[in-house]
């Protein structure tokens, strides 16, 4: 089983239909925004829907913590660790 980036990272790519190749995105690629995946407000409502699906994971937007889970892909994929106790 691919480890919780590596799934997030194929998740996002699918369901997103990210123009960025996937071989290019990595723990410090940004979520939001260029340089980066260029995901915008409504893109997050999706992140959220396949957090949840997923990953049994929600995000909450009055918390900090979930605020700053979506800068990047590795910090996404910290929070989901977090969240689930995954290693």
């Amino acid at each position: 089983m691919p480890d919780i980036q590596t799934r997030l990272i194929e998740l996002l790519h699918k369901n997103l239909r990210l123009k960025v190749p996937i071989a290019e995105i990595t723990a410090e690629t940004p979520i939001f925004g260029k340089p980066g995946l260029g995901l915008d407000s409504v893109d997050a409502l999706e992140i959220a829907v396949l957090l949840d699906k997923h990953f049994s994971v929600r995000l909450d937007d009055q918390d900090p913590a979930s605020r700053a889970a979506l800068t990047t892909i590795g910090s996404l994929a910290d929070f989901i660790r977090t969240k689930t106790g995954a290693s």
